[in-house]
């Protein structure tokens, strides 16, 4: 049973998963006092019953002849076996059908609460770790500015600008810079801790959301159950007791008996759940990474690297531990009377937790590679999961990535992004974009390659030696101008017929135009029958 948990998510799948269970209570307690009213109401019937027979039994002095009295006291009899009759329905009425729905609903609000409880701490405690983030990132950019400042300030002294200072001030004043500089590596640690902090918090709280989710459905499976126990119970007691009403009593036994929780829940969670869960990972926004902050290139590059350093340390650090994990999930299954199966689960979710960091970790390693690529040229990294990357702005306008990766997307391979590799011939070269019908630009976090031939990495085409020829295997015709931007690509324009020579994949082609050979964008051309 995992219905809830794959809908009842976003802002309000907790609140709108609370309110149907404080429904469902709500029901078992009206079905229990409808229980109670009918055993009143057997009672008074009963009791009314006993006054009937009292007076039978007072009018049998007054017959006279034997016909009669014996008539007369099998009336009375009769109305005696049917007051005991009425009278053990009220009793169990009571007892069988309103008590135990009671006693029910009392411990599943008890079985709830604690759960309800753990959400709602792990929710705020979120929430408090993310301002916390957003607060420590607002003061490191701005002490990097300052920073950046006192640098700029501390070379044009030493190069003699503006006011003459004594080498006695400089020094003094560089002293000032490097302190300066200490703190904020401090300040950036912090700020660095936060963010996994955040994150703890929020897989924190989607463990806490998982297991209210598991315990809801479970509670719900079983306060359907119980319904259809109850209500299966009262048709049964008036189909012993009154043949003439068993047809009725029947259809409503089996109605009560075709309650079926699994199609119920699934009918909750379309009707009210608002969707999967759609984890958002807060990423590292370092000021260093944004090429719009003004900073000096040679401290922008150097800590990227030391941050790049810093951040693949610590994925081998959780890759570690995933595999420690992933070993302990392995002797489970291999020996499951070692751990039950609770345990079986808490290891699997996990897993799925540090598959979660890891996803994290590696956007923000992706980001600084991305960073650095760019500062020097260089043609940037791939990654599956760039797509998934926004840019976002918080309510200052501050810059703000992060990572939204579709449940049926994320993947225990945590080796997230790449460079270009210079051992691929003739195939499609890691960083080339997909190709578009537009020329519009790519975004930070798209797998793009920007810098022309000269970038590292780059894959060198020979041309043919002329007077050979190649054979094509069709012709397509150009729907729509591609400008080159790698020396084995073709130049085509629109209307041009270019001889197929090889479809590399289903992005990038090979082919033959006016003695020029290279490859082009499928999607720019139409292949002609």
């Amino acid at each position: 049973m995992n219905q809830y948990e794959n809908h009842f998510w976003f802002e309000n799948g907790f609140e709108e998963l609370r309110r149907y269970a404080k429904q469902g209570t709500e029901f078992c307690k009206d079905l229990e006092s409808i229980m109670m009213d009918r055993s009143e109401l057997e009672k008074e019937y009963y009791t009314g019953l006993h006054k009937i027979a009292k007076k039978a039994k007072k009018a049998a002095t007054k017959c006279v002849g034997t016909t009669l009295v014996t008539a007369w006291q099998r009336l009375t009899d009769f109305l005696e076996k049917e007051e005991e009759v009425h009278r053990e329905l009220s009793g169990t009425l009571a007892q069988d059908c309103a008590r135990p729905i009671k006693i029910f609903t009392d411990q599943q609000v008890k079985q709830r609460e604690p759960v309800e409880a753990a959400v709602e701490k792990q929710s705020k405690a979120h929430s408090e770790k993310q301002k916390l983030q957003l607060k420590l990132k607002k003061a490191a950019h701005k002490q990097f500015k300052d920073m950046e400042l006192g640098w700029d300030q501390l070379d044009a002294m030493k190069r003699g600008e503006g006011k003459p200072m004594a080498d006695k001030d400089v020094q003094k004043f560089e002293k000032a810079c490097r302190k300066m500089e200490d703190s904020l590596s401090k300040m950036d640690r912090e700020f660095q801790d936060s963010n996994i902090r955040t994150e703890e918090a929020r897989l924190g709280w989607e463990t806490a959301m998982y297991r209210y989710c598991q315990t809801l459905e479970s509670l719900e499976n079983e306060r359907l159950i119980q319904i259809s126990s109850t209500l299966t119970k009262y048709s049964e007691l008036f189909i012993a007791m009154l043949p003439p009403m068993e047809e009725r009593c029947r259809e409503l036994s089996t109605m009560s008996s075709g309650i079926s929780p699994p199609d119920d829940i699934r009918d909750v969670c379309v009707a009210m759940g608002p969707g999967p869960n759609q984890p958002e990972q807060l990423l590292l926004d370092c000021y260093e990474s944004d090429l719009q902050n003004p900073m000096n290139m040679e401290r922008r590059k150097a800590n990227l690297e030391r941050k790049i350093q810093e951040m693949e340390e610590e994925i081998e650090r959780r890759k570690k531990a995933r595999q420690g994990l992933e070993s302990l999930s392995k002797a489970y299954v291999e020996t499951p009377d070692f751990c039950d199966e609770q345990g079986q689960n808490d290891v699997v979710r996990q897993l799925a937790e540090a598959d979660a960091m890891l996803n994290m970790l590696n956007a923000n390693l992706y980001k600084l590679l991305c960073a650095q690529a760019e500062c020097s040229n260089f043609p940037k990294p791939t990654n599956p999961h760039a797509e998934y990357i926004q840019n976002l702005r918080d309510k200052n306008g501050s810059l703000m990535t992060v990572l939204k990766i579709p449940l049926d997307c994320v993947s225990s391979d945590n080796s997230l992004y790449a460079l270009p590799d210079k051992s691929k011939k003739n195939s499609l070269r890691p960083g080339r974009p997909p190709p578009m019908q537009n020329a519009t630009p790519k975004d930070d976090f798209e797998s793009s390659d920007e810098h022309g031939a000269g970038g590292k990495g780059r894959l060198e085409f020979s041309e043919p030696p002329e007077g050979i020829s190649h054979d094509y295997i069709a012709q397509c015709r150009v729907e729509f101008d591609y400008q080159p931007n790698q020396p084995d690509e073709l130049l085509i324009h629109s209307g041009d017929i270019v001889n197929l020579i090889e479809k590399q994949d289903q992005d990038w082609w090979k082919g033959e135009l006016n003695g020029n050979i290279g490859i082009f964008p499928a999607s720019y051309v139409q292949e002609l029958s």
